[in-house]
């Protein structure tokens, strides 16, 4: 399953380093954000379908289905021969990812008791830091030795591996197919999300096409509304909804993904425009990474002694104090401090991540594993593609004037493309991003405040050694 998880998690910062010379050889750099964005959607938008359909008919069946969709993703992408096949490939790729997300922790949270299972979680979240640090230097290495379309092919033999464990180890007889297929609930959640997600993107530079695409988005999500009342085997039964737990475990979920994100996305930005060179930037993302795995290994051995809510509540302070202390950052503030608050932030997701996806699993139990792993993963991926959108927007609204000063340099796209192109920050884009990133911050800090207060409505009893009695299921361990 760590091999599975780390194949989702290595593409990204695989990927990112090899797009320079993939813009090189494919043109397109219009479309270079989109390859970023068309894997995001349909990772985010099949996982609660991935989920449900475990559920129903096996979770190893639904791996196979999700890793080869992914390892076929990552054979197309190579071959691509423009940007805009690439983007399309990325989506299959991406639909492969969603399962990625999703199934892996849902058969940890199968084969292990609840005691265990903070464990296993924690083994898996930190992958993504461990992925995150190995990823730009194996990329780096795969584009100088072998070229930039062997960072996709690479993927392959990573898959076989990752299908021959699986088969090798799990014995799975869980599943029994009712044949009730919630189509409604998967289109209309599907258009929903997607429209939204793509209307964020679109937000700085169409505005007009963006308020479109969110509001069809919100139209589907009232057809998913309405599909899941009548479904037999919804995707997303809108009971859960009215459960105390279910709806703080994803809104706190929701909300830390969405400030963290977009933390993630523009503290190396602000940081390369202080400093010059992707060098410095990949600092601040080594220290996220460092602290959000170490911590989540420590967080979810830790979970049955201190429990899920004590962990989620430190975890989100951490998060609240490292965005109210990056709120003061100006570009007089030193990379020591900067990579300081970056680690905390790193500290408080790594510690806040594993709880939240187990006190769900216990509370929901083996029975419902694909829909409560599925749910809190959907959520937190929604969050976070959300975050970038908005919290971008937000930037480059408040820091439109001084944006607008530094030379061919309009909004944050722009500026991302210059220092993509040439590493060299042009003059004001430091003091601009500043200003843009203070107020950001603020209200980074405000919504996990938000975050915070759901956390505490996790019940007080509810932990790995007690949440139930059930045990791992004999067919899966």
């Amino acid at each position: 399953m760590l091999v599975g998880i780390f194949l989702a998690a290595v593409d990204g910062t695989v990927v990112t380093t090899a797009m320079p010379t993939v813009v090189a050889a494919l043109g397109g750099l219009e479309l270079y954000p989109w390859v970023f964005t068309s894997y995001m959607l349909f990772t985010a938008v099949t996982m609660p379908l991935f989920g449900r359909l475990a559920d129903t008919y096996g979770r190893k069946k639904l791996f196979y289905v999700g890793i080869t969709t992914f390892v076929a993703g990552s054979v197309l992408s190579g071959a691509a021969g423009s940007m805009a096949e690439l983007v399309a490939f990325r989506a299959v790729q991406g639909i492969g990812g969603g399962a990625m997300l999703a199934l892996p922790y849902t058969i940890l949270g199968v084969i292990y008791p609840p005691d265990r299972r903070g464990w296993a979680i924690g083994l898996g979240g930190s992958v993504w830091g461990v992925a995150s640090v190995l990823g730009p230097p194996l990329g780096y290495a795969i584009v100088s030795t072998l070229g930039w379309r062997w960072v996709f092919y690479v993927n392959v033999p990573v898959g076989i591996v990752a299908v021959a464990f699986i088969a090798t180890t799990l014995e799975e007889t869980t599943g029994a197919a009712t044949g009730d297929i919630d189509y409604a609930g998967a289109l209309t959640i599907t258009v929903g999300v997607g429209a939204i997600l793509v209307g964020l993107e679109l937000l700085t530079t169409r505005p007009l096409a963006a308020g479109v695409a969110v509001a069809i988005g919100l139209a589907a999500l009232g057809g998913f509304y309405l599909a899941e009342r009548r479904a037999r085997e919804p995707i997303i039964p809108l009971v859960l909804f009215g459960d105390r737990t279910f709806l703080a475990t994803i809104t706190a979920g929701f909300l830390t993904s969405f400030v963290v994100f977009a933390g993630l996305t523009y503290i190396p930005l602000f940081v390369q425009s202080v400093h010059g060179g992707a060098n410095s930037s990949a600092i601040a993302v080594v220290a996220i990474s460092v602290g959000w795995s170490g911590m989540s290994v420590l967080a979810g051995r830790a979970t049955e002694r201190i429990g899920e809510r004590r962990l989620s509540i430190v975890g989100t302070a951490c998060i609240v104090v490292s965005f109210a202390a990056g709120a003061f950052w100006t570009p007089a503030t030193s990379l020591i401090v900067i990579v300081a608050v970056s680690f905390v932030m790193g500290v408080g997701m790594g510690t806040v991540t594993p709880p939240l996806l187990t006190v769900i699993q216990n509370h929901l139990g083996t029975e419902q594993m694909g829909l409560a792993t599925s749910s809190q993963q959907f959520f937190r991926q929604l969050g976070g593609a959300m975050g970038v959108s908005i919290l971008g927007f937000v930037i480059t609204t408040l820091a439109r004037e001084q944006l607008a000063a530094v030379p061919g340099v309009s909004t944050l796209g722009d500026l991302q493309r210059v220092l993509f192109e040439t590493n060299t920050p042009p003059a004001g884009a430091a003091a601009a991003l500043a200003s843009g990133l203070s107020s950001a911050f603020v209200i980074s800090a405000v919504i996990g405040v938000g975050a915070l207060v759901a956390v505490f409505g996790l019940p007080r009893g509810e932990s790995g050694s007690n949440a139930n009695s059930e045990q791992a299921d004999p067919a899966t361990d």
